[in-house]
């Protein structure tokens, strides 16, 4: 009797855990768990191009799916367009959503949607100047190219909605950077 309690034990217990199976954690997922994009930008915006700028970017999973993962932005651009004379800069920060395929081991594609605030200033040599916060919505698209598991080359062009004092800017900007993959 005691050896029939223990076998109808055990194949209930069995049948508990093989009814919720779940992923071991030593199993890998298809995409990391974060990624930390870094490089460089060239923005331009109505009647003046900024050629120098840098960008960084934070993407993860949203929730359970794999191919739609948040992001968040921030990057700076500036122009000198006469020596002495004024600086010009351009900051944004967004959040948004980035649509990306779980495939990382070719070059993979994506589109993300942004949205968020940007700053445009100017400084003149004088020390005096002015600037300005506008809300501002960036689609754009790239391609995410791996070195390796953890590396990856990111070439990427985004179109930019900008309202500053009520006047719209149709801006674009292009970044090239690396992307560093957390598994």
């Amino acid at each position: 009797m005691e050896r029939s309690a223990q076998v109808m034990g055990s194949c209930v217990l069995s049948i508990l855990l093989l009814g919720s199976a779940l992923p071991a954690n030593a199993q890998t997922r298809l995409t990391p768990n974060v990624e930390i994009t870094g490089g460089f930008q060239a923005l331009h915006i109505p009647d003046q191009t900024y050629p120098f700028g840098w960008n960084v970017d934070m993407s993860g999973p949203a929730g359970d799916h794999e191919i739609v993962r948040w992001v968040g932005e921030f990057g700076m651009a500036e122009d000198h367009p006469a020596v002495g004379f004024e600086s010009l800069r351009f900051y944004h920060f967004g959040a948004g959503v980035r649509f990306m395929s779980t495939e990382r081991t070719h070059a993979a594609p994506f589109l993300q949607l942004v949205a968020g605030v940007a700053h445009a200033g100017r400084e003149f040599a004088t020390g005096s100047g002015d600037a300005q916060w506008g809300p501002m919505f960036q689609p754009g698209a790239g391609v995410s190219v791996p070195v390796n598991r953890y590396i990856a080359i990111v070439g990427q062009g985004d179109y930019r909605l900008a309202v500053f004092s009520g006047q719209l800017d149709n801006e674009f900007r292009l970044s090239l950077g690396a992307r560093f993959m957390l598994w």
